[in-house]
């Protein structure tokens, strides 16, 4: 049986107001799309068109959709990757060596184009909303976003 507010510790009275902006902000990055605009390059082309783009968590991974110049939709799952950071032994002499990060890697499609994407979160706590940079390569063109 659970007990009344008023019976429970100062404590817990204090942080009950909190717990609704504690499931807001828990909430906050799933199924909300970021809007990106991409820089689309054709092999043998020399104009770039701006295409847009969209990413969003869903629980198989980060849904991606993105327009191409031709107006071709191409959608497609990217799998979040957390690449390692690796530091060399000091004793080596070199100037340590700082990597990794979290990356969206997959494929997208959508009629006959398909393209590989490959996407560097800036900031992996706050998702797409933290900004980051990527490519999206196949079929003869190279999108590139920063965002």
């Amino acid at each position: 049986m659970m007990r009344p507010i008023r019976e429970l510790p100062v404590t817990a009275r204090r942080l009950l107001p909190l717990i609704p902006l504690a499931l807001l902000v828990a909430c906050a990055g799933d199924g909300r799309a970021v809007r990106l605009s991409g820089a689309e390059t054709a092999t043998g082309s020399a104009s770039t068109r701006i295409v847009p783009a969209a990413v969003f968590r869903t629980q198989q991974g980060w849904q991606m959709e993105l327009v191409s110049g031709d107006g071709t939709v191409l959608a497609g799952t990217l799998q979040e990757v957390r690449e390692p950071v690796i530091v060399p032994l000091a004793a080596t002499g070199a100037a340590p060596l700082v990597g990794g990060g979290t990356v969206l890697a997959g494929g997208i499609a959508g009629g006959a184009s398909t393209m590989d994407c490959r996407i560097r979160l800036l900031n992996p706590v706050r998702g797409a909303d933290g900004g980051g940079s990527g490519r999206c390569e196949g079929n003869g063109r190279q999108v590139e976003f920063i965002f």
